[in-house]
């Protein structure tokens, strides 16, 4: 349960610990506890790319090429980019340590949660019993029960945790940096979408096959720069449940299979978890994940003075959703296509201009000079470079995205089937 104030905020969890191996076998918990863990799921690529750095506990965490992708946006100069800020702050959700009858689950029902955050009712269809027999616990004297106070700030642990480990509530616990464990990289064949294609061409390193950049248009710019806006639980279901990101996977899986009519608010909570859509201002002409019907939302219009100055901003909400209190005397508007606030079919990038895209998804605009300097950024010899075009579709965007959660090789992982014939030379 919720205590203290808005300031202090936290909420009671009581784990059931391996005295022998200190290991977290399962918690249990109420609606507090997990409304933040299924918050998670609604967070944005880019919000997680931003927190991860935050200082906590273990200190600030990398996943995969995200970060280098989040700092390559806040290098662009704004002249290349629409709406720059919707790619560093996109929109999300927020779920408070605070009771309130909002969230996603209701409040009368307790969960356990085992380490690795498979979240399951506590009913009588979850036992408890068979779980410490499977973990090799024979005897009640190898237990013991810890209860820990889940802070704002502890919040920002957990999350790293969950990205990073498959042991999460453990190294919580212990408040250690968790041990990152290889991800496994499933290649994946996606639905045939014959209107997502991009042509690229891409200039590979011939002594180890590694691709140095990849150089497309505006199109292709965007789709990359997009996955900042995807939230987790959309790109897991994407991926078909197979993201391979810490313990995101179980809590997705997990969470798909709750009966939505007896724990969560109502279907809509548990849809914003497990099928997620876009907001209509992050429009693409390609798009991966679906659209937001925009009948379903309100925008709203209000101004604040920051420095001295008057500023504009948009606000966007769904029917259930509350205005926010420094707007509280502005007027919603009704969402109608392009005559709404940013959106539009221009995409993210602006103008024709052809970008570059690197192994780590560092996108820059392309040029004769700026590709020179990366070639020599990565001292490589020109006599070891190989360029080759191809035509990429919605199975390669997917790889490319599904690399980027655990790799700083995302082009290198996402596309190296296209590569085959390149040998490398020893």
């Amino acid at each position: 349960m919720a205590t203290g104030t808005q300031a202090d905020v936290q909420v009671s969890l009581k784990l059931v610990v391996n005295k022998e191996t200190n290991k977290v076998l399962f918690a249990e918990a109420e609606k507090d506890f997990v409304d933040v863990l299924c918050s998670f799921l609604t967070l944005p690529l880019g919000t997680i790319a931003r927190l991860v750095e935050n200082e906590s506990t273990m200190g600030p965490v990398t996943i995969g090429s995200l970060n280098s992708l989040y700092h390559s946006v806040a290098a662009l100069d704004n002249n290349f980019l629409y709406h720059k800020q919707i790619l560093l702050h996109p929109r999300n959700r927020k779920a408070s340590l605070k009771s309130s009858p909002k969230g996603f689950v209701n409040d009368v029902a307790t969960f356990v949660i085992t380490d690795d955050l498979i979240v399951m009712p506590n009913s009588m269809d979850y036992s408890s019993f068979a779980h410490l027999q499977n973990s090799g616990i024979k005897y009640p004297c190898l237990l013991k029960e810890i209860t820990v106070n889940v802070t704002r700030k502890k919040v920002l642990d957990l999350l790293k945790c969950s990205l990073l480990s498959k042991s999460c509530l453990t190294d919580f616990l212990l408040e250690k940096k968790p041990i990152i464990q290889a991800p496994t990289f499933f290649s994946r064949s996606a639905e045939n979408n014959s209107s997502i294609k991009f042509k690229l061409k891409l200039v590979i390193r011939k002594s180890d096959g590694k691709f140095l950049y990849a150089q497309g248009d505006k199109d292709f710019a965007d789709m990359v720069l997009s996955f900042l806006t995807f939230p987790l639980g959309g790109v897991v279901r994407k991926l078909g449940g197979n993201s391979c990101v810490g313990s995101i996977d179980g809590l997705y899986k997990s969470v798909s299979g709750i009966d939505e009519n007896l724990y969560f608010m109502s279907k809509a909570a548990k849809n914003r978890l497990v099928d997620p859509c876009l907001f209509p201002q992050l429009k693409l002409s390609i798009q991966i994940l679906p659209i937001l019907d925009s009948s379903e939302l309100k925008y709203l219009v209000y101004h604040r003075y920051i420095d001295f100055g008057k500023k504009s901003f948009v606000h966007y909400l769904k029917a259930d959703e509350s205005v926010p209190a420094n707007a509280s005397n502005s007027n919603f508007l009704s969402l109608s296509g392009s005559e709404s606030p940013g959106i539009s079919d221009k995409g993210i990038v602006k103008g024709s201009k052809m970008f570059s895209v690197t192994d780590d998804l560092v996108v820059a605009p392309s040029s004769l000079f700026a590709d020179l300097n990366l070639i020599s950024s990565l001292n490589t010899s020109f006599l070891d470079v190989k360029e080759k075009v191809v035509t990429i579709g919605l199975m390669e965007c997917l790889n490319i995205l599904n690399a980027s959660l655990t790799s700083t090789s995302a082009l290198s992982i996402g596309l190296r089937h296209l590569i085959s014939e390149v040998k490398v030379e020893k």
